[in-house]
């Protein structure tokens, strides 16, 4: 298993899933199925569904500009751990540190998601009541498969130097 290779696809699918969960719950919280709107205990008139779509836009919003920064972040990481990759000493360092700043921008972000109470856009209510059950649970799962990864990565072996190995190959097995 290619540690290296986890380490991309969770920094760079975290800002994916992180994304995903919050438009997908979005997306179910723009059409509301109920007939009562919890918010005020009435059923779902013109003026309560545009308010809805207003804050359901904003949120949207407010989902793709974090994304946009944890999209940053894993690229940074990306470059970074590839520069250092070439080089003999390969120090894990500056990678270890940015991989960390990253899991911390990526707790505070599903702690801003515009899901959660901090985002409480007027009096009157706010889209948790109305995200599904499993909208908590998937969004803290994000930051601990980035933290997997950080884990497997840091206590991965270094990379090989780059050449002919000795043993590998198709016919490593049969020579004895």
């Amino acid at each position: 298993m290619n540690v290296r290779r986890l380490t991309y696809s969770t920094a760079l699918v975290a800002p994916i899933l992180y994304a995903a969960v919050n438009l997908i719950a979005l997306q179910l919280i723009a059409h509301p199925t109920g007939e009562l709107n919890p918010w005020y205990g009435e059923s779902w008139n013109d003026r309560l569904l545009e308010q809805l779509e207003r804050e359901v836009a904003h949120a949207r919003n407010v989902t793709l500009g974090i994304t946009l920064i944890l999209t940053a972040e894993a690229i940074l990481i990306a470059v970074l751990d590839r520069l250092n990759h070439r080089s003999p000493s390969r120090p894990t360092v500056p990678t270890g540190v940015w991989f960390i700043l990253y899991e911390l921008t990526l707790v505070v972000g599903v702690l801003l998601s515009p899901l959660t109470r901090f985002w409480l856009l007027n009096d009157d209510g706010d889209l948790e009541m109305l995200a599904p059950g499993w909208h908590s649970p998937a969004l803290i799962a994000v930051p601990v498969l980035a933290l997997i990864g950080l884990i497997a990565w840091l206590s991965g072996p270094p990379d090989a130097v780059s050449g002919p190995r000795s043993g590998s190959g198709p016919f490593s097995s049969a020579v004895g």
